[in-house]
């Protein structure tokens, strides 16, 4: 199915878990690598190139695993990730915690079908944290984006995101350099002109204030990571109370 530096995916119609581990010593014989059995999965979603929607990569995807384990004193299978947002240094808790928990939904379902009969539980979830953000009840420390710059304060032009933080340190008496952190919240992403889309966390005031609308559609597009590759796909509707899906 794909393959990457240290990892293969095979599958074969019919297949058991002795046949996938029968397959090891052949491979080892041939390429004189020593390999190891990760397991075998209920179901795989490799998610698409972002430049080919059509090709799967194999460094961002996510699984469920046969094997099971016990969460919470239920038994079910083990989920590894890779290249998605809860596996990024990046994301902010809230979209981290949302998509952990969307997880532990589908990890339920034996299969892709089962999966999909899990959605509406999804979308329970989902609206649940859109609510939080709609209300403006979410905590700033758990929607903090983490950044390490490439470059220092002075060789940054457009405004972006970032630079817009590190526009405000500089402002402030405070330059930052190539390899340090940057943290700050989303303030008003839509205002292009603005200085003040973004604030750092050396900045944060009781007046400040998160932009509702761009964390909504950030929240949506953190689900359908997870969502799109099953057909569901969540729209982040500013003013709607409720999320609305749709099949593809």
């Amino acid at each position: 199915m794909h393959g990457i530096v240290d990892s293969l995916w095979v599958q074969k119609s019919n297949a058991t878990r002795t046949d996938y581990e029968a397959l090891k010593e052949p491979i080892e014989k041939a390429t004189d690598y020593d390999l190891s059995f990760e397991g075998v999965y209920k179901w795989l979603a490799f998610l698409p190139s972002k430049q080919y929607k059509n090709m799967g990569v194999p460094n961002r995807y996510f699984g469920a695993f046969e094997d099971t384990i016990t969460i919470d004193g239920k038994r079910q299978g083990e989920i590894k990730q890779r290249g998605i947002e809860t596996r990024r240094h990046d994301t902010p808790p809230l979209f981290a915690k949302f998509q952990h928990e969307a997880l532990q939904i589908m990890v339920t379902g034996n299969n892709i079908q089962e999966v999909k009969s899990l959605m509406p539980k999804v979308r329970n979830l989902f609206d649940k944290y859109k609510e939080l953000l709609q209300a403006g009840k979410a905590r700033l420390q758990d929607l903090i984006f983490t950044k390490t710059i490439s470059k220092d304060s002075d060789a940054y032009t457009a405004n972006t995101m970032e630079s817009n933080a590190i526009f405000q340190l500089e402002d402030e008496g405070k330059t930052m350099r190539a390899g340090q952190v940057l943290q700050y919240i989303i303030t008003d992403y839509y205002r292009k002109n603005s200085r003040r889309r973004t604030v750092p966390i050396e900045l944060i005031n009781e007046k400040t204030a998160y932009d509702i609308r761009r964390y909504i559609e950030l929240l949506a597009q953190v689900c359908n990571t997870i969502t799109e590759p099953f057909g569901y796909v969540f729209s982040a509707a500013y003013n709607a109370r409720l999320s609305m899906c749709r099949f593809i």
